[in-house]
This record gives structure tokens, C-alpha cells and sequence, in this order.
């Protein structure tokens, strides 16, 4: 007999499901997102629901534009016309790429067309009683990408396959702040008229770098094979993302995380991979505080590093001033040295502008010392230290952060903390909360 665990009714709530989701609600307002789903989603089960939650982001005021795979249906019609597939590698950037010769251009251009009604219809029920009543989205599309011809790689000839050259970035801004959702298919026009058949991957992963998107999220089927429990990555990490090694299809995901952090690198400000196969997994990931997905970061963190012996007068700079209003536990310039080891610094121009300690005494990581310069206190910075030390401690599997405060609790708060039970200190065997701090509690 298995024992079932019993719901509470208030967090379990929709009430307490749409109070929880609203600070992200007013984040993403007015955010421009780019979406990328395979086209093997659009004769899946869960692409309707795919559509209502589309339709609620766009009516939650976040523009959006929607780039859709070919890949799947090109082969299937390949198929059902008795054309064989080519393909060829290129050695420069080992990518595999379809080779779109005059016979294979006719299906391509077929199944555009019919993957652009397919979207137009999913986009256009009304119906009462269901998500989509009084939607009203207006989907648009045209020839918004410069394409120019693949070439010749390796001796091989790709015909009409081709890359993005530039995209129309006025006209399509100029759609979405007129309220449009932009679709764009995988294929681009050169100045001459020729058409060329695109990865569409790189159509969204260009897309958001020439419009400056503020999200690149990427629906993919395989994303159940990023290694549980990898929820972060930073686009400067150097080490390949951990992929399961069961997984029959790693190359997929594996080049899908690298067009990520190539757009972070270039100006996207986050990325997200989420399960297609997941029907709740998109909204799990852009409006709760955990997510569900791979998020991807623009590699601020960067500007974070350990500290060292030659940070001490820096830090000590920097927290004198608190320390002088009761903020911060007095330290001397001998204690940072001894706990040197434990501290982290943001630097602008040599100047250490925010500092912050993290201790670990096993499941449990405790912050301190969080101090940000006075000039940069409205810019984030304590924000993004707080979020580089979660993942160093999700890193050393703790499971709980703690931090104790005498006066910037409602920060710690506003940030995800709640007010924990200061007892917990005895049971950790750390030095004793001689000022009578209050602990707060976050669960990792």
C-alpha cells in the first residue's frame, strides 16, 4: 500500500499558483521572446496546448516570434515523391546539412506552404469555452531573411541550401509592436530571387541576436537527455553541457545548447531548452521560480571571480560602511585574509564593487557578507552575485542556502528566501549568532 501525500489546499490552489506567478508576469511584459518547435510538434497531440500557451503569452503583453522546423515533413515528402534524400558534412563546422538540389526544391517549398496553413488555422479557433476563445492572434510571415547560397564545401555542391545573410530587423519589429506574432520559416530570398532552404535552428538562434530578443527558447524533443539535475549553464562555461549517455540522439541537443550560448554571447540576454514532450514544461519554466527546463545565461557571471589575498583591501573597503551601521558583522582585515578562500568579488576597472562569502557545512551553503557599492546598489549586482553563489552551491549538491541578516531581510525575501528558524545554526556547528540575526531559508 503506498501512502499518498496529502495536497494543502492553499498552496495547491490556483489562487496561489497566479499570486506566485505574478512577479514573473510583470518581468516578461513587453519582452520580445523568440520560439523555435520542430515541426514533428505540429502533428503531436500536445501542439494545441503548445498554441494556448502561446496565445497567453502574447496576451500577457510578451511579442513573439515563432520559427518553425521543416525537417521531418521535408522527409516525409522526399518520400511519398520517390526522391532520396542527400546529404553532405562539412569538415569546416561538422555539421550535417541537407543538400537542396532542383529536384528536392519543389517539396520544400510544398511543405513551407503547408506548415505556414497548418499555424495560420492552430492560431485562428475561436472557440467558446476553450483557451482560444476570443484570441484573435494575427499571425504574420513574408520575405523577412537575406539568404545567399551555402556554396561549395568539401568538393560538395548544396545547390539551394543555403545561410542567412541579414534579416529585415525593422520590418519585423515593426510587426511585433503593431501586435503581430512573426512566424518565420526556414527559408530566405537573396536579392536576386532565388530561394534557399535554412537550418532552422539558426534562423531562431540569428533571429534573436539581430532583433536583441530578450529570450531564445528552444522546444526540443531530446532535451529529456540533458543529465538531471543540470538546471544553469553560463554561455562562457568552456565544459560541454552533461549529456545522458543512453540517449540515442546527443548530437541533436548537444549543437542546440551551443547555438544557445552563441546567442548569449552575442546580446541574447537568457536561453531556454525545454522539453516539447512536457505539454506543461513552457510555462513551468518561464513562470515558476524553479523551472523545468536548461537555462542558459549570457555569462555575466564572468565579471564574479574568486577572491584572493590582493581583494582583501577592496572588500575591506567595501564593507567598512556597513559595518559602521550595523549591517555587517565586524571583520578586520585579518579575518578576510583567514577566510579569504570563501569570498567572491565583482570588479569594475579594478575596483571591487560587490563582494559576498559562501560557506558550506554539508547539505547546507550559507551567504554572507553581501555588500554592493554604493554607486551600483540600483543595478542588479547583488542579484547577480546571489545568483552565481546558488549555482556554486548547487554545484557542491547542497540542497538548502542560508543567510542570516539584521536588516536586509526583506531583500532576502523579495529574492525567494523565507524566514527560517535561527536553531538551525546549533545543528550546523557553526560560531554562534552573537548579534541575533534572523535566518532566512532557500531550498535549492
Amino acid at each position: 500500500m503506498t501512502d499518498e501525500i496529502e495536497k494543502d489546499p492553499l498552496t495547491d490552489s490556483p489562487v496561489h499558483w497566479l499570486r506566485q506567478t505574478s512577479p514573473y508576469i510583470n518581468t516578461h511584459r513587453g519582452k520580445t521572446f523568440v520560439v523555435w518547435f520542430s515541426d514533428s510538434m505540429l502533428r503531436a497531440r500536445p501542439f494545441t496546448t503548445l498554441v494556448h500557451d502561446l496565445t497567453l503569452l502574447s496576451h500577457l503583453g510578451i511579442k513573439l516570434v515563432l520559427v518553425h522546423g521543416m525537417r521531418a515533413q521535408i522527409d516525409a515528402e522526399l518520400h511519398r515523391r520517390r526522391i532520396e534524400p542527400q546529404y553532405g558534412t562539412d569538415s569546416y563546422n561538422s555539421q550535417t546539412m541537407r543538400i537542396t538540389n532542383t529536384q528536392t526544391l519543389p517539396a520544400i517549398t510544398s511543405v513551407a506552404g503547408d506548415i505556414r496553413c497548418q499555424l495560420e488555422s492552430a492560431f485562428s479557433t475561436g472557440l467558446p469555452n476553450s483557451p482560444m476563445s476570443g484570441a484573435q492572434i494575427s499571425l504574420v510571415s513574408g520575405n523577412l531573411i537575406v539568404a545567399r547560397p551555402y556554396g561549395v564545401r568539401d568538393g560538395v555542391d548544396y545547390h539551394h541550401t543555403g545561410e542567412i545573410r541579414k534579416l529585415r530587423v525593422q520590418r519585423i519589429r515593426a510587426l511585433l509592436d503593431a501586435g503581430m506574432v512573426v512566424t518565420l520559416s526556414p527559408i530566405g530570398y537573396s536579392p536576386t530571387g532565388e530561394l534557399f532552404n535554412l537550418l532552422s535552428e539558426d534562423v531562431a538562434m540569428q533571429t534573436a541576436i539581430a532583433i536583441a530578443a530578450d529570450k531564445l527558447i528552444y522546444l526540443h524533443d531530446d532535451a529529456g537527455s540533458i543529465e538531471h539535475g543540470l538546471h544553469e549553464l553560463s554561455a562562457t562555461d568552456q565544459n560541454p553541457a552533461r549529456l545522458t549517455t543512453d540517449h540515442q540522439n546527443l548530437e541533436s541537443i548537444g549543437s542546440t545548447i551551443e547555438r544557445a550560448k552563441h546567442a548569449c554571447r552575442n546580446g541574447v540576454n537568457r536561453c531556454h531548452i525545454v522539453d516539447a514532450k512536457n505539454t506543461d514544461a513552457l510555462l513551468r519554466e518561464l513562470f515558476t521560480r524553479d523551472g523545468s527546463g536548461l537555462l542558459i545565461d549570457r555569462g555575466d557571471y564572468d565579471h564574479i571571480r574568486p577572491a584572493d589575498t590582493n581583494s582583501v583591501k577592496g572588500i575591506m573597503q567595501l564593507i567598512k560602511p556597513l559595518i559602521a551601521n550595523g549591517t555587517l558583522a565586524n571583520r578586520s582585515e585579518q579575518d578576510l585574509e583567514r577566510e579569504i578562500d570563501n569570498f567572491y568579488i565583482t570588479e569594475r576597472e579594478g575596483t571591487v564593487i560587490c563582494c559576498a562569502s559562501l560557506q558550506t557545512y554539508g547539505e547546507y551553503a550559507e551567504l554572507g557578507c553581501l555588500a554592493v557599492h554604493a554607486d551600483f546598489r540600483a543595478s542588479g549586482k547583488a542579484k547577480e552575485m546571489l545568483e552565481h553563489l546558488i549555482r556554486i552551491a548547487r554545484q557542491r549538491n547542497c540542497k538548502k542556502l542560508i543567510s542570516l541578516s539584521t536588516r536586509t531581510g526583506d531583500w532576502f525575501l523579495e529574492q525567494g528566501f523565507s524566514a527560517g528558524n535561527a536553531e538551525l545554526l546549533n545543528e550546523l556547528q557553526r560560531p554562534a549568532n552573537i548579534r541575533g540575526s534572523k535566518l532566512y531559508l532557500m531550498n535549492l
